[in-house]
């Protein structure tokens, strides 16, 4: 008895843990969701403006939240560019992977993949922004190189999907192959190719070769 008694506050406390575990999780999610709400409200601005023309005064304003706000979530504009990056890297990951799992056979999904990769490349207007003659130097080379490009985005993800639902692929093969097709997105988007079916059958054929996928 008396070692049940000594546990009933212990039976509070579970009770209780759970409500704290839904209210952080909650208060992340929320979190979470304004985060988008700015990173959306700033693409949307540096689609309309450009690098140059993008202020934090001006996205904060677009969202409607205050400037600090914006600086305290992103750390100036090198921070937003940085967050902005990411942000979009995951949204065509997230494509991409539904891409790839629409199709059973190993071939049929790197072709779905590497069509959506080049498709959405090709038409969304902020990449095209970012990469674009005004884009200036200090955001390409975020876009392009360092720890915050999009190759070094995409490719882990890009790489675990893949390894995911095809295993037994050759580690550092895939690396490359990715990495291959994470800048010939990238490169199309800078000057967009003739025939996008073209180029993205003679990548995938490329591609699957390279990583005997049959």
């Amino acid at each position: 008895m008396a070692t049940a008694l000594a546990l009933c506050p212990m039976v509070g406390t579970w009770e209780n843990a759970p409500v704290t575990v839904v209210q952080g999780t909650q208060a992340q999610r929320i979190a979470r969701q304004k985060r988008e709400e700015l990173l959306d409200g700033a693409i949307a601005e540096l689609v309309e403006h450009g690098w140059r023309g993008l202020q934090m005064q001006s996205v904060a304003k677009r969202v409607g939240v205050s400037r600090q706000t914006m600086y305290n979530s992103f750390d100036g504009r090198e921070g937003l560019a940085a967050a902005m990056i990411e942000h979009l890297s995951n949204s065509f990951l997230d494509g991409f992977e539904m891409s790839f799992l629409s199709k059973d056979e190993p071939v049929e999904q790197w072709r779905a993949g590497i069509h959506y990769l080049l498709r959405r490349g090709s038409e969304d207007p902020a990449l095209r922004t970012m990469l674009g003659a005004g884009a200036g130097n200090q955001f390409l080379e975020l876009l392009t190189s360092g720890s915050g490009s999009i190759v070094t985005h995409t490719r882990p993800r890009m790489t675990e999907i893949a390894e995911l639902h095809q295993p037994g692929l050759d580690h550092e093969h895939l690396l490359s192959a990715v990495e291959t097709i994470i800048r010939m997105v990238l490169s199309n988007i800078v000057q967009s190719m003739e025939s996008l079916t073209r180029i993205a059958e003679d990548l995938t054929g490329m591609i699957t070769g390279f990583l005997k996928v049959s």
